[in-house]
């Protein structure tokens, strides 16, 4: 393994990347993009359908080249040295949309071992980092010894998010991870992602349609549109600019239009409420802060 630095830093410089070149069905995704992800943080990245996001999301792993322009770690072209992006995939875990249909070993354990052992490390060092990944996605140890296929889909997504994160990358892109689970098994699956990004120190790249999700889990929102940079801030600082979102397809949290709805019937319970969380103590507080003795 190439030596790697916790949480890196990954940009996109003047990337252009068209599909089919040369074909009839030649197609240009995104075209002269510059971005840059902070490292150390988690960051969700927004956009309509068809805005590009995924596309980028596999020109920081290197699965796709630019057609033109440089994706940089630290600095660093990753495709300085074509023969070595392999090394590049360690150090950038991507976790596509829906990856439980990826699995293929005959244990869970296996599976989750595949990356790690593919990297060549000891196996002492291989079954440490099973159950590190393991815990980080809530799997309890007697799965790991039951067939992947045995579990429920929710399972089965945690233990593909595992696979990626008992390698250890310092940069974490994840493709709509939470897409079709329950709110229980959303808060764990982003739970465990943001437990896995502070521990670590990673750099965490979330794709997510939700933004109450993002807004809870994200330090920092990347919005993009027609694959250029729309807005990048704190939640406050996107989520404020309600008529320019809905110009580019997105909207506020429904908490928030909840909230807004509120305060038009006269309860006022203050401004930038992003999350339950926030909507919970807020009302506390125009109640006068006290709980309920029946929670």
């Amino acid at each position: 393994m190439g030596e790697t630095v916790t949480g890196g830093k990954i940009s996109l410089e003047h990337v252009t990347y068209k599909y089919s070149v040369g074909t009839p069905f030649e197609k240009t995704a995104l075209d002269d993009v510059s971005l840059s992800f902070e490292g150390g943080i988690i960051t969700g990245l927004m956009g309509h359908t068809g805005s590009g996001k995924s596309t980028i999301a596999q020109l920081l792993n290197g699965l796709l080249k630019p057609t033109s322009g440089t994706v940089r770690i630290d600095g660093k072209d990753i495709w300085e040295d074509p023969k070595k992006i392999r090394e590049i995939r360690f150090r950038v875990g991507m976790v596509f949309q829906y990856p439980e249909y990826q699995l293929f070993e005959e244990t869970v354990a296996k599976d989750i071992a595949y990356g790690p052992r593919n990297m060549g490390l000891e196996e002492s060092e291989i079954e440490a980092r099973v159950l590190d990944a393991a815990r980080f996605t809530g799997l309890e140890a007697e799965c790991l010894e039951k067939s992947p296929f045995q579990l429920s889909g929710g399972q089965k997504r945690r233990v593909a998010i595992a696979g990626i994160m008992a390698m250890r990358p310092e940069i974490l892109v994840l493709d709509e991870p939470a897409a079709g689970l329950d709110p229980q098994g959303r808060r764990e699956i982003l739970g465990g992602i943001r437990e896995y990004q502070r521990e670590n120190g990673a750099t965490v790249i979330i794709i997510s349609h939700s933004m109450e999700d993002l807004a809870v889990y994200a330090d920092k929102l990347m919005v993009i549109n027609q694959g250029h940079l729309f807005r990048y801030g704190t939640s406050h600082e996107i989520f404020c600019h309600a008529e320019e979102l809905k110009q580019v397809g997105l909207s506020r949290p429904q908490i928030t239009k909840f909230m807004m709805e509120l305060k038009r019937e006269g309860l006022d319970a203050g401004e930038g409420i992003y999350t339950v969380g926030d909507a919970f103590e807020a009302v506390l507080r125009l109640f006068g802060g006290e709980r309920s003795h029946a929670e």
